[in-house]
């Protein structure tokens, strides 16, 4: 099934209408069309292995992009919200560019593989 920008944007729009959880560090007033090039949505559980191990990975990526906008889903409290947007597995992480363009990979990425995911369409 291949997913266009626009349900990606009404799908981001939905999580940031409707909140990711109180420990969800995203922007109420987030502007998807202007600003940042690029954004990076991490969908991830606390019960999940592969999700905890790719966690140091992932902050350590952020650091290295300081003009990237990064985020956090905990699938659990979005689960509704994944499903819309066709997600089986997690971690899986989905890239945003101003350009149209729509990148996603489903299970654990590490340091370099993050990297070559943001860097490359």
């Amino acid at each position: 099934m291949k997913i266009t920008h626009s349900i990606l944007l009404t799908f981001i729009a939905a999580i940031f209408l409707h909140g990711c959880g109180p420990e969800q560090d995203i922007p109420a007033n987030a502007d998807y069309g202007k600003g940042m090039e690029i954004k990076v949505f991490k969908f991830y559980a606390d019960w999940c292995g592969p999700c905890q191990a790719m966690k140091p990975e992932y902050e350590k990526v952020k650091k290295l992009y300081p003009h990237v906008e990064f985020y956090e889903v905990d699938w659990d409290k979005n689960r509704e919200k994944a499903e819309k947007f066709d997600i089986k597995g997690i971690p899986h992480v989905i890239k945003l560019t101003n350009k149209n363009r729509i990148k996603r990979q489903s299970g654990y990425m590490s340091r370099n593989a993050l990297v070559r995911f943001i860097e490359n369409d």
